[in-house]
């Protein structure tokens, strides 16, 4: 939510229609055509808007739906933000100006905005396995982000979960500073089996040794 509304506030301060203005994201994701696949022939832009116009339309009944499109016409981005998910907020950071995308990144520690559009690819990977009940402990992260340099001497495997979650905290750091939440995951893991011969061990989440009293 908040990484929505910090992508709303830039892009609405240009246009209100912003998101569907080409001329203000990267001409990578709003004016080269695909050469492959269903997509072929279009940009990435049109395949977004596309898929936002689905979801649009998914939430037709929705009373800020009706309400704008009755009196506006159209959804100004503040408004449709209401209706992206996940996948759909990281696609429209990664298409955005690189100028733009940096302003954000270094609100959340990233070192730039290419950087953090790889940490939002992670997290809807992550977001996708647990909307879905699927095991995340010990997954195989698909969708990577380069260990920060900062983090270099922790010997972190950017294959597993626990990368992704020092990610979460630094960005909660900034979000909900009195978040209780990395207190929790600590408490939880504690209640990890520690006999060594344990079918379940927080290596296979990508813990390290010492981790609980990292200052993320």
């Amino acid at each position: 939510m908040a990484v929505r509304v910090d992508i709303a506030y830039l892009l609405g301060s240009k246009d209100p229609l912003a998101h569907k203005n080409p001329n203000l994201l990267h001409g990578h994701f709003s004016k080269q055509l695909k050469t492959k696949g269903a997509a072929k022939g279009k940009t990435m832009h049109q395949v977004w808007l596309e898929k936002y116009e689905s979801m649009l339309h998914r939430a037709r009944k929705e009373p800020f739906v009706e309400h704008n499109k009755k009196i506006y016409g159209d959804l100004p981005i503040w408004v449709a933000i209401e209706v992206w998910d996940f996948g759909l907020m990281s696609k429209m950071y990664a298409g955005m100006k690189p100028a733009d995308q940096d302003v954000i990144a270094i609100k959340y520690g990233a070192r730039s905005g290419e950087a953090f559009a790889d940490w939002l690819r992670s997290f809807n990977f992550i977001r996708n396995v647990s909307a879905h009940h699927s095991r995340l402990w010990n997954i195989n992260i698909l969708e990577r982000s380069p260990v920060p340099s900062y983090w270099e001497s922790y010997d972190l495997n950017n294959a597993k979960p626990f990368l992704y979650f020092c990610l979460m905290k630094k960005m909660l750091s900034n979000i909900c500073p009195n978040s209780s939440w990395w207190s929790r995951l600590i408490d939880l893991t504690e209640s990890f089996p520690t006999d060594p011969s344990a079918s379940i061990q927080l290596e296979d989440f990508g813990a390290v040794k010492g981790w609980r009293d990292w200052n993320v």
